[in-house]
């Protein structure tokens, strides 16, 4: 009775975990936690502290201008945000953190002690979108204050860019940023992470992550501008976006049959578990009832 129960209550535990996974009709695009060493998926940040990125790789800023990457640099620390603009999942958890986490600074403001550098990973997405993009940023990161030249010196301090498929990937290589693109549904399979850069366009730290705590983020940014070189982020596990097929309902890193392997395996093993205590308990009864 008691082995019943006990299979019963585990199938049921087990039900509820793969109802809890299972999709939607429609399902939207999601996250999911890579380990770093999966270099199997192609989809990852390599860091490569102290490395200088291509400062000639040109690209268009959100008005439609030819630009190279050294116009930003130079002056002051850069973050750079590689993101997708059209991805509904982790780039705009990326971009809301970050804009929180900017406007929390008391003294520092973007365009006056450091710069923001957005590129789109998508080679077909122009600089119509970038600059929607960098209007809402904007909006969101002044909030309530009406400051006319805080808001000068932020749209001065914000850059959305975009570029040819070769461009990007001439900085996103150096970046060590790895990310796929999906022809058959036009999206990008693309990690998450952004990257503080020293005035002369060295990697001086990575935040492999889509949380970037306050002063965490400024001492990152203090030491860049300094010309220093951070610690490297050791995190095991770094967030990827997830493009879900509505059609076939699959995920591109197929995280769905994962949970689903681990639960059968979970199941089988609790079972045979309470298989070999339950032989073991009748042994015992046995031998304790031997005259």
């Amino acid at each position: 009775m008691r082995l019943a129960f006990l299979v019963l209550a585990v199938a049921a535990t087990c039900g509820s975990m793969a109802q809890f996974y299972q999709y939607k009709e429609i399902p939207p695009p999601g996250q999911a936690r890579v380990a770093t060493d999966a270099a199997g998926v192609g989809v990852r940040v390599v860091q490569r502290l102290n490395e200088t990125i291509p400062l000639d790789a040109r690209f268009k800023d959100e008005t439609g201008q030819d630009v190279t990457l050294e116009r930003y640099f130079k002056k002051r620390p850069v973050i750079i945000l590689p993101i997708f603009y059209r991805c509904p999942g982790i780039c705009e958890t990326e971009l809301a953190s970050l804009v929180n986490s900017l406007k929390g600074f008391k003294k520092a403001q973007v365009g006056k002690e450091f710069d923001v550098v957005a590129i789109s990973i998508h080679h077909k997405e122009k600089p119509e979108l970038a600059a929607t993009k960098k209007e809402n940023v904007i909006a969101a990161y002044m909030g309530s204050n009406t400051d006319t030249q805080r808001r000068v010196t932020a749209e001065r301090g914000w850059a959305f860019l975009t570029g040819d498929e070769k461009q990007i990937r001439k900085l996103t290589d150096a970046l060590g940023f790895e990310f796929k693109y999906d022809p058959a549904n036009d999206t990008i399979v693309h990690p998450a992470g952004i990257m503080v850069m020293t005035p002369a366009g060295k990697i001086s730290r990575y935040f492999v992550t889509t949380e970037y705590p306050q002063q965490v983020l400024l001492s990152a940014i203090e030491e860049a501008g300094q010309g220093q070189i951070g610690v490297r982020d050791d995190r095991p596990f770094f967030m990827a976006c997830i493009q879900v097929d509505p059609m076939t309902g699959q995920r591109s890193l197929n995280v769905l049959n994962a949970l689903k392997t681990l639960t059968v395996v979970t199941l089988i093993g609790f079972l045979v578990a309470v298989f070999v205590w339950n032989r073991k308990a009748k042994s015992m009864n046995q031998r304790e009832s031997r005259p």
